[in-house]
Protein backbone atom coordinates (compact mmCIF):
# COMPACT_ATOMS: atom_id res chain seq x y z
CA UNK A 1 0.00 0.00 0.00
CA UNK A 2 1.60 3.56 -0.92
CA UNK A 3 0.43 6.99 0.47
CA UNK A 4 -2.34 7.52 -1.71
CA UNK A 5 -4.27 4.44 -0.94
CA UNK A 6 -3.87 4.92 2.59
CA UNK A 7 -5.09 8.68 2.34
CA UNK A 8 -7.82 7.51 0.69
CA UNK A 9 -8.75 4.88 3.68
CA UNK A 10 -8.08 6.89 6.14
CA UNK A 11 -10.45 9.86 4.85
CA UNK A 12 -13.14 7.62 6.62
CA UNK A 13 -11.54 7.21 10.02
CA UNK A 14 -13.18 8.31 12.87
CA UNK A 15 -11.81 11.11 15.61
CA UNK A 16 -10.81 9.08 18.70
CA UNK A 17 -9.50 5.77 19.37
CA UNK A 18 -12.72 3.99 18.44
CA UNK A 19 -10.95 2.82 14.81
CA UNK A 20 -7.81 2.53 15.68
CA UNK A 21 -8.21 -1.20 16.12
CA UNK A 22 -9.99 -1.80 13.58
CA UNK A 23 -8.58 -4.04 10.67
CA UNK A 24 -9.88 -1.82 7.85
CA UNK A 25 -7.68 0.91 8.64
CA UNK A 26 -3.94 -1.54 10.03
CA UNK A 27 -2.25 -1.45 7.21
CA UNK A 28 -3.31 2.02 6.43
CA UNK A 29 -1.81 3.51 9.63
CA UNK A 30 1.66 1.36 9.41
CA UNK A 31 1.99 3.52 6.21
CA UNK A 32 1.76 6.72 8.39
CA UNK A 33 4.27 5.66 10.63
CA UNK A 34 6.59 5.13 7.35
CA UNK A 35 5.60 8.25 5.52
CA UNK A 36 6.18 12.14 7.47
CA UNK A 37 4.08 13.72 5.34
CA UNK A 38 1.37 11.01 5.55
CA UNK A 39 1.75 11.15 9.02
CA UNK A 40 1.06 15.38 9.09
CA UNK A 41 -1.99 14.82 6.75
CA UNK A 42 -3.39 12.42 8.94
CA UNK A 43 -3.00 14.70 12.34
CA UNK A 44 -4.58 17.75 10.77
CA UNK A 45 -7.38 15.55 9.02
CA UNK A 46 -8.74 14.56 12.30
CA UNK A 47 -7.84 17.51 13.92
CA UNK A 48 -10.69 19.09 11.18
CA UNK A 49 -12.85 15.97 11.75
CA UNK A 50 -12.79 16.93 15.63
CA UNK A 51 -13.02 20.45 14.97
CA UNK A 52 -16.22 20.32 13.21
CA UNK A 53 -18.10 17.39 15.84
CA UNK A 54 -17.44 19.97 18.80
CA UNK A 55 -18.74 22.72 16.87
CA UNK A 56 -21.96 20.60 16.00
CA UNK A 57 -22.48 18.97 19.17
CA UNK A 58 -22.37 22.92 20.31
CA UNK A 59 -25.60 23.16 18.00
CA UNK A 60 -28.71 23.10 20.24
CA UNK A 61 -31.59 21.64 18.60
CA UNK A 62 -34.84 23.66 19.24
CA UNK A 63 -37.67 22.51 22.10
CA UNK A 64 -39.94 20.16 20.67
CA UNK A 65 -38.43 19.29 17.54
CA UNK A 66 -38.58 15.60 18.07
CA UNK A 67 -42.33 15.95 18.73
CA UNK A 68 -43.01 18.36 15.92
CA UNK A 69 -41.54 15.88 13.20
CA UNK A 70 -43.51 12.56 14.51
CA UNK A 71 -46.49 14.80 14.54
CA UNK A 72 -45.77 15.60 11.03
CA UNK A 73 -44.90 11.99 10.08
CA UNK A 74 -48.30 11.01 11.72
CA UNK A 75 -50.57 13.74 9.84
CA UNK A 76 -49.31 13.75 6.43
CA UNK A 77 -50.64 13.08 3.34
CA UNK A 78 -47.72 13.08 0.79
CA UNK A 79 -48.58 10.54 -1.90
CA UNK A 80 -46.65 7.45 -0.97
CA UNK A 81 -44.17 7.60 -3.98
CA UNK A 82 -42.81 10.88 -2.48
CA UNK A 83 -40.96 9.19 -0.42
CA UNK A 84 -38.23 7.27 -2.39
CA UNK A 85 -38.34 10.92 -3.99
CA UNK A 86 -37.33 12.60 -1.14
CA UNK A 87 -34.63 10.33 -0.10
CA UNK A 88 -33.33 10.50 -3.73
CA UNK A 89 -33.43 14.39 -3.38
CA UNK A 90 -31.31 14.19 0.38
CA UNK A 91 -28.90 11.79 -1.29
CA UNK A 92 -28.18 14.24 -4.52
CA UNK A 93 -27.42 16.99 -1.83
CA UNK A 94 -25.42 14.94 0.36
CA UNK A 95 -23.42 14.05 -2.88
CA UNK A 96 -23.17 18.11 -3.85
CA UNK A 97 -22.68 18.67 0.10
CA UNK A 98 -20.04 16.54 0.01
CA UNK A 99 -17.48 17.26 -3.24
CA UNK A 100 -18.06 21.06 -2.64
CA UNK A 101 -16.81 20.80 1.27
CA UNK A 102 -14.18 18.58 0.04
CA UNK A 103 -12.97 21.27 -2.86
CA UNK A 104 -13.53 23.82 -0.26
CA UNK A 105 -10.98 21.98 2.47
CA UNK A 106 -8.59 21.15 -0.19
CA UNK A 107 -8.16 24.99 -1.60
CA UNK A 108 -8.28 26.75 1.65
CA UNK A 109 -5.86 24.27 3.46
CA UNK A 110 -2.09 25.21 3.47
CA UNK A 111 0.07 22.93 1.62
CA UNK A 112 3.30 22.04 2.82
CA UNK A 113 6.83 21.05 0.70
CA UNK A 114 7.89 17.09 1.11
CA UNK A 115 10.83 16.49 3.24
CA UNK A 116 13.33 16.21 -0.08
CA UNK A 117 11.74 19.52 -0.95
CA UNK A 118 12.56 20.96 2.67
CA UNK A 119 15.84 19.59 2.57
CA UNK A 120 16.92 20.83 -1.02
CA UNK A 121 16.15 24.35 0.13
CA UNK A 122 18.79 23.79 2.83
CA UNK A 123 21.53 22.44 0.59
CA UNK A 124 20.26 25.57 -1.39
CA UNK A 125 20.85 28.24 1.55
CA UNK A 126 24.04 26.68 2.25
CA UNK A 127 25.20 27.57 -1.52
CA UNK A 128 23.91 30.68 -1.62
CA UNK A 129 25.42 31.71 1.65
CA UNK A 130 28.99 30.09 0.35
CA UNK A 131 28.84 27.59 3.41
CA UNK A 132 28.91 24.50 0.93
CA UNK A 133 30.30 24.17 -2.17
CA UNK A 134 29.44 23.08 -5.35
CA UNK A 135 29.88 19.70 -6.81
CA UNK A 136 30.43 21.30 -10.10
CA UNK A 137 30.69 24.75 -11.75
CA UNK A 138 30.18 26.55 -14.83
CA UNK A 139 28.49 28.86 -16.75
CA UNK A 140 26.77 26.18 -19.17
CA UNK A 141 24.03 24.48 -17.86
CA UNK A 142 24.71 21.86 -20.74
CA UNK A 143 28.11 20.63 -19.16
CA UNK A 144 26.56 20.52 -15.95
CA UNK A 145 23.63 18.27 -16.85
CA UNK A 146 26.77 16.16 -18.54
CA UNK A 147 28.31 16.15 -15.43
CA UNK A 148 25.19 15.00 -13.31
CA UNK A 149 24.75 12.14 -16.00
CA UNK A 150 28.25 11.20 -15.59
CA UNK A 151 27.77 10.84 -12.49
CA UNK A 152 24.11 8.53 -12.35
CA UNK A 153 22.61 11.85 -10.48
CA UNK A 154 19.16 12.55 -11.15
CA UNK A 155 18.50 14.66 -14.23
CA UNK A 156 15.66 15.86 -16.54
CA UNK A 157 15.47 14.73 -20.22
CA UNK A 158 15.51 18.60 -21.24
CA UNK A 159 15.74 21.65 -18.79
CA UNK A 160 12.83 24.05 -18.26
CA UNK A 161 13.03 26.68 -21.92
CA UNK A 162 13.06 29.28 -19.00
CA UNK A 163 15.99 28.88 -18.08
CA UNK A 164 18.08 28.46 -21.20
CA UNK A 165 18.68 32.11 -21.60
CA UNK A 166 19.71 31.75 -17.84
CA UNK A 167 23.42 31.92 -16.98
CA UNK A 168 24.35 28.96 -14.39
CA UNK A 169 26.53 28.75 -11.55
CA UNK A 170 27.19 25.18 -10.86
CA UNK A 171 25.27 21.85 -9.40
CA UNK A 172 24.80 19.83 -6.31
CA UNK A 173 24.24 16.72 -5.54
CA UNK A 174 22.67 14.99 -2.13
CA UNK A 175 20.73 12.15 -0.67
CA UNK A 176 17.38 12.39 0.76
CA UNK A 177 15.91 9.27 2.78
CA UNK A 178 18.24 7.11 0.09
CA UNK A 179 17.00 8.89 -2.73
CA UNK A 180 19.31 10.98 -4.60
CA UNK A 181 18.64 14.55 -5.71
CA UNK A 182 20.45 17.15 -7.94
CA UNK A 183 20.54 20.92 -8.02
CA UNK A 184 21.52 23.17 -10.84
CA UNK A 185 21.67 27.20 -9.61
CA UNK A 186 21.20 29.46 -12.51
CA UNK A 187 21.70 33.82 -12.24
CA UNK A 188 19.05 35.64 -12.91
CA UNK A 189 18.54 38.97 -14.75
CA UNK A 190 18.28 40.76 -11.59
CA UNK A 191 21.55 38.96 -10.43
CA UNK A 192 19.11 36.76 -8.08
CA UNK A 193 18.63 33.16 -8.10
CA UNK A 194 16.54 30.47 -9.45
CA UNK A 195 17.48 26.70 -8.77
CA UNK A 196 16.36 23.54 -10.42
CA UNK A 197 16.01 20.55 -8.20
CA UNK A 198 14.84 16.52 -10.10
CA UNK A 199 14.89 13.39 -8.33
CA UNK A 200 13.50 10.21 -9.56
CA UNK A 201 9.80 9.98 -9.39
CA UNK A 202 8.72 8.11 -5.80
CA UNK A 203 5.75 7.97 -4.26
CA UNK A 204 7.52 10.43 -1.63
CA UNK A 205 8.77 12.95 -4.03
CA UNK A 206 5.72 12.67 -6.09
CA UNK A 207 4.03 15.67 -5.82
CA UNK A 208 2.17 17.35 -8.78
CA UNK A 209 0.41 16.39 -11.96
CA UNK A 210 1.96 15.85 -15.54
CA UNK A 211 3.48 18.71 -16.72
CA UNK A 212 1.18 20.73 -14.00
CA UNK A 213 3.28 22.89 -11.15
CA UNK A 214 2.06 22.72 -7.59
CA UNK A 215 2.80 26.28 -6.28
CA UNK A 216 3.82 26.20 -2.91
CA UNK A 217 5.28 29.32 -0.57
CA UNK A 218 7.50 28.23 2.41
CA UNK A 219 8.61 31.40 4.11
CA UNK A 220 11.07 33.75 1.87
CA UNK A 221 10.66 30.64 -0.58
CA UNK A 222 8.40 30.23 -3.63
CA UNK A 223 8.44 27.02 -5.47
CA UNK A 224 6.66 25.29 -8.30
CA UNK A 225 6.62 21.24 -8.65
CA UNK A 226 5.76 19.00 -11.40
CA UNK A 227 6.31 15.52 -12.92
CA UNK A 228 7.80 14.98 -15.93
CA UNK A 229 8.39 11.62 -17.28
CA UNK A 230 9.45 9.50 -14.68
CA UNK A 231 11.64 12.49 -12.73
CA UNK A 232 9.99 15.11 -10.46
CA UNK A 233 11.07 18.72 -11.01
CA UNK A 234 10.73 21.56 -8.75
CA UNK A 235 11.89 26.04 -9.65
CA UNK A 236 12.46 27.62 -6.42
CA UNK A 237 13.70 31.51 -5.27
CA UNK A 238 13.16 33.67 -2.76
CA UNK A 239 10.88 35.94 -3.50
CA UNK A 240 7.11 36.26 -4.37
CA UNK A 241 5.13 33.49 -6.10
CA UNK A 242 4.74 36.23 -9.57
CA UNK A 243 8.72 36.00 -9.73
CA UNK A 244 8.00 32.26 -10.62
CA UNK A 245 5.00 31.97 -12.46
CA UNK A 246 7.05 34.29 -15.19
CA UNK A 247 9.28 31.20 -15.34
CA UNK A 248 6.70 28.58 -15.11
CA UNK A 249 4.36 30.74 -18.40
CA UNK A 250 7.48 29.27 -20.64
CA UNK A 251 7.11 25.73 -19.15
CA UNK A 252 3.86 25.61 -19.53
CA UNK A 253 4.43 26.84 -23.40
CA UNK A 254 6.94 24.27 -23.74
CA UNK A 255 5.33 21.25 -22.64
CA UNK A 256 1.49 22.05 -23.84
CA UNK A 257 0.81 22.16 -19.66
CA UNK A 258 -2.85 23.56 -20.45
CA UNK A 259 -5.47 21.97 -22.76
CA UNK A 260 -7.35 25.79 -23.34
CA UNK A 261 -6.79 29.28 -21.47
CA UNK A 262 -9.07 28.82 -19.14
CA UNK A 263 -7.50 25.72 -18.27
CA UNK A 264 -4.04 27.60 -17.84
CA UNK A 265 -6.04 30.46 -15.62
CA UNK A 266 -7.52 27.53 -13.49
CA UNK A 267 -3.84 25.76 -13.19
CA UNK A 268 -1.86 29.21 -11.81
CA UNK A 269 -4.76 30.51 -9.47
CA UNK A 270 -5.51 27.03 -7.84
CA UNK A 271 -8.72 25.67 -9.32
CA UNK A 272 -7.91 22.74 -11.63
CA UNK A 273 -9.50 20.73 -8.73
CA UNK A 274 -12.41 22.81 -8.97
CA UNK A 275 -12.98 22.54 -12.67
CA UNK A 276 -12.88 18.92 -12.60
CA UNK A 277 -15.08 18.20 -9.74
CA UNK A 278 -17.81 20.84 -10.73
CA UNK A 279 -17.88 18.91 -14.27
CA UNK A 280 -18.61 15.97 -12.54
CA UNK A 281 -21.65 17.37 -10.36
CA UNK A 282 -24.02 17.46 -13.10
CA UNK A 283 -23.16 13.95 -13.88
CA UNK A 284 -24.22 13.30 -10.68
CA UNK A 285 -27.08 15.39 -10.36
CA UNK A 286 -28.58 14.06 -13.53
CA UNK A 287 -28.12 10.82 -12.35
CA UNK A 288 -30.07 10.84 -9.24
CA UNK A 289 -32.69 13.03 -11.77
CA UNK A 290 -33.25 9.62 -13.91
CA UNK A 291 -33.41 7.37 -10.71
CA UNK A 292 -36.12 9.96 -9.44
CA UNK A 293 -38.07 9.99 -12.56
CA UNK A 294 -37.64 5.57 -12.83
CA UNK A 295 -38.67 5.85 -9.28
CA UNK A 296 -42.52 8.07 -10.42
CA UNK A 297 -42.71 5.94 -13.64
CA UNK A 298 -42.90 2.66 -11.39
CA UNK A 299 -45.18 4.13 -8.73
CA UNK A 300 -47.47 5.25 -11.50
CA UNK A 301 -47.21 2.07 -13.63
CA UNK A 302 -48.08 0.12 -10.75
CA UNK A 303 -51.14 2.59 -10.14
CA UNK A 304 -52.57 2.22 -13.01
CA UNK A 305 -52.19 -1.53 -13.23
CA UNK A 306 -54.09 -1.53 -9.76
CA UNK A 307 -57.10 0.57 -11.74
CA UNK A 308 -57.19 -2.07 -14.10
Amino acid sequence: MDSREAKLILSAYRPGAQDADDPAFAEALDQVRRDPDLERWFRESIAFDTSIGEQLRGIEAPSGLRENILSGVKVGSSPRWSQPVIKWAIAAALIVTSVVGALIWQQTHPRHLAGWQTQALDVISSLVTKQASFDAESHDASKLVAWLRAHHAPTASTLPQSLDSLQSLGCKTFSWNGIPVSVICFLRADHAMIHLVMTRATSASNRGHHGRPELVQQGQWSTATWREGDMTCMLGLEGAPDELRRYLAVIGQARKMVNSRWEYVYTFCGFATLRRTCNEIPSAILLTKRTIEWQICDRQGAAAARAC
